[in-house]
C-alpha cells in the first residue's frame, strides 16, 4: 500500500512539475514571438540616432525640437489598418505602434500583426477619439515581465526617472505630438483615471487638479482647461486592480 501511494505522489509531482515546464516554455515561446513581431515592424519606423557624448555637453547646442522617429503609416495599415500612431519614449525601451480596435478586450492577446499572443499591442480606449481629439485618450498597453511593452513606465514613480523621461513622443498620419507627463501614481480601476466624458469646463478642471495631486513625482507641467491629456494605463501589483497611470499634456508640433 505505502509503494502504491509512493507512486502515485511520484506520478502527480513528476505531472505537476512537467506541466510548470510546460507553461513556463509556452510563456518564453510567446515572449520571442512578441519580440520578433515588433522587431520586424522596424524596417517601418527609423528612430533617431543617439546624441553624440563625444561633444561637450557644455558647448552642446540645444535642438530646437525634439529628434522624432520617420514611421510609414502606410506600410503599417498595410499590415493593420486598425493603426492610429507610434508611441516613442526615448530611452525608455518603448517604441511600438498604437492601435485601436472595436473593443478594448481583442488587442489584449493579440499582436499587431493579428497573432494571437499575450503581449498584445498598445491600444486606444475604444470609447476614445482616434484622432485623440478628446480631453483624456487612454491608450493600454501590458506590463511584459521581460520588459517589453510598458513595462518601464513605472519607474516614472521615482523622481529621478521622470527628471531623465519627463516627455514622450506620440506620431499620428497626420501630426506630431509631444506628451509632457504631469502626474503618474498607481490607482484602483475604480478611481477616475480613465474617465472620458466631462460635464464641462468646470468638471474638467475639477479632473485634472485630482489627479495631478495623486502624482509620485513633482513637475513644473500645469494643465489647462484648454489642453488635451494622454493617460498611459498598465497593470501594477501593489493590490488588486492596481494599475500605474502616466498623465500627459498632448502639445501639437507644427
Amino acid at each position: 500500500m505505502r509503494r502504491r501511494t509512493f507512486w502515485l505522489l511520484l506520478c502527480l509531482f513528476l505531472g505537476i512539475a512537467c506541466f510548470s515546464g510546460y507553461q513556463v516554455l509556452r510563456t518564453l515561446g510567446e515572449y520571442r514571438a512578441g519580440e520578433t513581431a515588433y522587431s520586424e515592424l522596424e524596417q517601418f519606423v527609423t528612430l533617431p540616432s543617439a546624441p553624440d557624448e563625444t561633444v561637450p555637453a557644455e558647448i552642446e547646442e540645444t535642438p530646437a525640437e525634439p529628434a522624432w522617429p520617420e514611421v510609414d503609416f502606410a506600410e503599417l495599415a498595410a499590415v493593420n489598418p486598425d493603426v492610429v500612431a507610434w508611441l516613442y519614449g526615448p530611452d525608455t525601451g518603448i517604441s511600438y505602434p498604437v492601435v485601436q480596435g472595436e473593443d478594448n478586450d481583442y488587442y489584449l492577446d493579440h499582436l499587431f500583426d493579428g497573432t494571437a499572443n499575450g503581449a498584445g499591442c498598445l491600444f486606444v480606449d475604444a470609447a476614445c477619439q482616434p484622432d485623440l481629439s478628446g480631453r483624456n485618450t487612454v491608450i493600454y498597453g501590458h506590463r511584459m515581465k521581460n520588459g517589453t511593452m510598458f513595462a518601464a513606465l513605472g519607474n516614472s514613480r521615482e523622481q529621478a526617472y521622470y527628471d531623465a523621461h519627463p516627455s514622450f513622443l506620440l506620431l499620428t498620419p497626420e501630426r506630431r505630438y509631444v506628451v509632457e507627463w504631469f502626474s503618474g501614481y498607481v490607482a484602483d480601476t475604480e478611481e477616475s483615471a480613465w474617465t472620458l466624458d466631462f460635464s464641462g469646463e468646470e468638471s474638467y478642471l475639477a479632473w485634472l487638479e485630482e489627479v495631478r495631486g495623486k502624482s509620485d513625482f513633482s513637475c513644473g507641467v500645469s494643465p489647462t482647461a484648454e489642453d488635451r491629456v494622454v493617460t498611459l494605463s498598465t497593470c501594477s501589483y501593489e493590490f488588486e486592480n492596481a494599475r500605474f497611470v502616466l498623465h500627459g499634456i498632448l502639445r501639437e508640433i507644427r
